[in-house]
């Protein structure tokens, strides 16, 4: 449920599109965030499951070539068919394939699940898709806290404070707590 932090920001939990890219504070510094982020930004920090798969699909072209050139032929020219049609996908089609996330959620910050190492000295960029019909917010944040999980040694829970959220960003994320906290409360009267 939503509760409230000492910033005076309302805190919810919340499913939310939410894809993370984990940077050194000296990455941070050698690559600003650009002031809005294409499809391209967007599928380079932000879609590791599509650098993943790829990186899986040319492992097994090639070990299927070693039987059959013919299909490991065929394979690669499908999946560069498929690799130009990513590259004209527009940002609001590639924002649909932003993985969705459980997070606490406030106007100040987020905390979010990672599955990778991370220290305090880190910066997380962050891509979050509060409202359908508004473009994603795109923001750099600060490590406040690092909660590690209890089963995977590589993940943890860390706590973020947004820097530099612009105030039309911040007034999105506002709308979206009070959206959400609104039909909570609605579904609790129906119980």
């Amino acid at each position: 449920m939503a509760s409230k932090n000492s910033r005076s920001f309302f805190r919810i939990d919340v499913m939310l599109p939410c894809s993370y890219s984990i940077l050194s504070s000296e990455e941070a510094k050698k690559q600003p965030l650009p002031p809005q982020a294409d499809s391209s930004y967007i599928e380079k920090h932000f879609m590791n499951n599509l650098a993943e798969l790829d990186e899986q699909i040319s492992t097994i072209v090639s070990q299927i070539g070693q039987k059959s050139s013919l299909l490991a032929t065929a394979l690669t020219a499908l999946n560069s068919k498929l690799d130009f049609l990513l590259q004209t996908v527009d940002k609001k089609q590639l924002v649909h394939a932003i993985p969705q996330q459980m997070v606490n959620i406030s106007a100040g910050g987020v905390a979010i699940k990672v599955n990778e190492p991370v220290t305090e000295t880190d910066k997380v960029d962050l891509l979050i898709q509060p409202l359908e019909e508004e473009p994603p917010i795109l923001v750099r944040c600060n490590i406040v806290k690092i909660i590690p999980d209890k089963d995977v040694a590589t993940a943890s829970t860390v706590a973020l404070e947004y820097e530099d959220l612009s105030e039309d960003d911040r007034r999105k994320l506002v709308y979206f707590i009070q959206s959400k906290e609104i039909e909570m409360a609605n579904k609790q009267k129906q119980q």
